[in-house]
């Protein structure tokens, strides 16, 4: 049983079924969960599809209020004002459970285009997720380092390493990024005791199932190249984080650990 009962998890990009599995795992370890979305509404709905024994154990708010400060002052006008910010979110989050112990950084476009398609607008959104990742971790500091074990677990794709079942340069290149950013940030935070690992999945086809489902011919040429011989599962990518969340990870800094059923290896 890995060690993680009584500390905190704030996950972006939890509302899906690959952070939804994320979060049942958490909180059937005793973990406190913060659910993080763009819409504080969609949050709360992630929340709605777990088992309702948990509910003192999980919150649900808007990552950054300001990103859709219209829609979030509709949703929660008791909770937002025009001024509310990220920092204030983590520190609600830190007020209820006595803490910030692991940021798993999951947000992610599925955009996937080739590159004579691509345009500057594709690729920047493509660049979010490295963003994303970067300013989530920097607001959330000032909460791990008062942590005993603080984690950083940073969400990619196999993309990053070889590109992906289908032509898609920028989407591959900010997977990558995100690899690169997860080496430098556990140099720079390792002093601190904060461990910093990525997990890079392979296709996850029950993620998002409008935009996920392959076309047969895709599929089958996916499974040929997977030695294990089958797409990967939220519940996969879920066990990977909760070990990289566990005291059994402590000395675990600056890994990836892949996830594709040998698509990849090396």
């Amino acid at each position: 049983m890995l060690t993680v009962k009584g500390k905190t998890m704030i996950i972006s990009g939890g509302v899906g079924a690959k952070g939804l599995a994320v979060v049942r795992m958490a909180l059937e370890g005793g973990m406190q969960v913060a659910i993080l979305s763009g819409f504080h509404q969609k949050a709360l709905g992630a929340i709605a599809e777990l088992d309702p024994k948990y509910g003192d154990q999980v919150v649900g708010f808007a990552q950054d209020p300001q990103f859709r400060l219209a829609d979030n002052l509709a949703d929660a006008p008791e909770l937002y004002t025009e001024e509310s910010t990220q920092e204030d979110v983590l520190n609600w989050i830190s007020d209820r459970f006595g803490g910030i112990d692991v940021v798993v950084n999951g947000t992610g476009s599925h955009e996937r285009h080739n590159l004579e398609d691509t345009d500057r607008k594709i690729w920047r959104h493509s660049m979010d997720v490295m963003e994303d990742a970067f300013f989530n971790t920097k607001a959330a500091l000032p909460h791990l380092k008062k942590s005993d074990s603080p984690r950083v677990i940073n969400l990619t794709t196999c993309d990053g390493r070889c590109g992906g079942w289908d032509l898609n340069p920028s989407f591959a290149a900010a997977r990558g990024g995100l690899i690169s950013l997860t080496y430098e940030m556990a140099r720079e935070l390792g002093p601190f005791g904060i461990t910093v690992n990525a997990v890079a999945t392979g296709h996850i086809e029950e993620d998002v199932p409008d935009l996920d489902t392959l076309p047969p011919l895709v599929r089958a040429d996916l499974l040929a190249r997977t030695p294990l011989g089958r797409v990967c599962a939220p519940p996969d990518v879920a066990g990977a984080i909760m070990y990289l969340a566990s005291d059994e990870a402590s000395f675990v800094t600056g890994t990836v650990i892949d996830v594709n059923g040998g698509v990849v290896t090396g």
